[in-house]
């Protein structure tokens, strides 16, 4: 039997500056687990099952219900997402831009940004730049890197950003954000 972490991944969102109150909200145990992140940005989790018919990837959102059914621990739900992403999701591809030292990356669906999460990946990513990880997730299925003294990069980065505001689908945050000893921050300037 499948362990039911083991099918748990991270989705970042953004935080919505106004309360939207539904007609007909939700239950307490079937609303949606969610967390403050950082810089505007909150994470919840989602259940990633086989792809439809369509051929795309699916994500229940995980609840308190769903916890409680399957014996589960919200505690422990940050922790088992982050090693999740890559392990459900294994065609993690770097796809560096040629003329600067910026890099996408993908990961299949539209969970890249969850890659936030994802300590050991991260670590390595940062190795390969100029200075601090600069990140840009102005999606849930875009990743962009780049190193905070590569100013190419930044602007890059920042490039990317705009190109998928004007698309809208799924937004996060337009801002960059600095990885530092404390956590993800939004990038000054």
């Amino acid at each position: 039997m499948t362990d039911p972490y083991d099918l748990i991944v991270p989705i970042p969102g953004a935080r919505v500056p106004v309360d939207i109150r539904l007609d007909f909200p939700p239950l307490p145990e079937d609303t949606p687990i969610r967390e403050p992140f950082a810089a505007g940005l909150y994470l919840s989790y989602g259940v990633d099952l086989p792809p439809g018919d369509d051929g795309r990837p699916r994500v229940e959102p995980v609840t308190p219900r769903r916890l409680a059914e399957r014996g589960m621990r919200a505690e422990s739900l940050r922790e088992r997402a982050a090693g999740n992403l890559r392990a459900r999701r294994p065609d993690l591809a770097l796809n560096w831009f040629p003329d600067v030292r910026a890099v996408t990356v993908t990961v299949g669906g539209d969970l890249e940004a969850g890659l936030l999460l994802d300590e050991a990946f991260l670590d390595k990513l940062a190795g390969e730049v100029d200075g601090d990880l600069v990140v840009g997730v102005p999606a849930r299925d875009v990743f962009t890197a780049t190193g905070s003294r590569d100013t190419q990069g930044l602007a890059k980065l920042r490039w990317v950003a705009d190109r998928v505001w004007a698309r809208g689908d799924h937004l996060l945050s337009p801002s960059l954000l600095l990885r530092t000893a404390e956590g993800w921050v939004p990038l000054p300037g």
